[in-house]
């Protein structure tokens, strides 16, 4: 079985729930495999300043931090938001294209110290010093991944990525997907609490181990 984790790296709510399913990762470990993919939600049309989301952000921020307990940070609340940088699912989305390269297993890691580097220290995520940072902490060559970040292979790859999660249909952030081998199964539309992502999961297991044995 794996579990298709579908997420934006500037998705607010993904924030919150990417830390649900590092705890399912550690659970299911060496009995289901994990992947992530990027979602594409900020991109070409839609891309925005962060200046043009902070009332809304500011309103909106309370409810996630109630509802999953992460925390965002008052760099990204009151320095990054009021700023001009462009709001962009891209480059951070080409960046987890390359990572999974280097090491597939800690990607959702990956993606969730970017979440962490924006929603919290403010750091935008547009900038290649973050990147360099972060492969360094993974023990990447921090060249080497940067300068494979502007591969145009690995930004067609990127967009390839976008569009399949645009044709199963998945058009909000985050889902998550249990593909059995024999049927996808979308087990998460938004944030959805840690135990009902496992009740639901072992309940799939256990129909399939039932229709097994027919």
């Amino acid at each position: 079985m794996k579990l298709i984790y579908i997420y934006d790296p500037i998705c607010g709510w993904c924030y919150g729930f990417t830390p649900v399913i590092q705890q399912l990762q550690q659970q299911y470990a060496g009995k289901m495999d994990f992947e992530i993919l990027s979602g594409g939600m900020l991109t070409g049309d839609n891309r925005r300043p962060a200046s043009s989301m902070h009332a809304y952000i500011l309103q909106a921020h309370t409810r996630v931090e109630e509802t999953t307990g992460v925390k965002f940070g008052a760099p990204f609340l009151h320095q990054f938001l009021a700023s001009q940088e462009i709001m962009d699912s891209v480059k951070p989305s080409v960046a987890l294209t390359v990572f999974k390269q280097y090491q597939p297993d800690k990607a959702i890691d990956f993606a969730h110290d970017m979440q962490v580097a924006l929603n919290y220290e403010g750091i935008s995520l547009n900038n290649n010093a973050i990147y360099e940072q972060l492969a360094t902490k993974y023990h990447i060559p921090a060249a080497e991944f940067v300068a494979k970040m502007a591969d145009e292979h690995n930004r067609y790859a990127t967009q390839q990525e976008f569009q399949m999660v645009q044709q199963w249909g998945i058009t909000g952030f985050p889902a998550a997907i249990l593909d059995t081998g024999k049927q996808l199964y979308m087990i998460a539309k938004g944030y959805t609490p840690l135990a009902r992502l496992q009740e639901v999961i072992e309940k799939i297991k256990s129909e399939e181990a039932a229709t097994q044995q027919e």
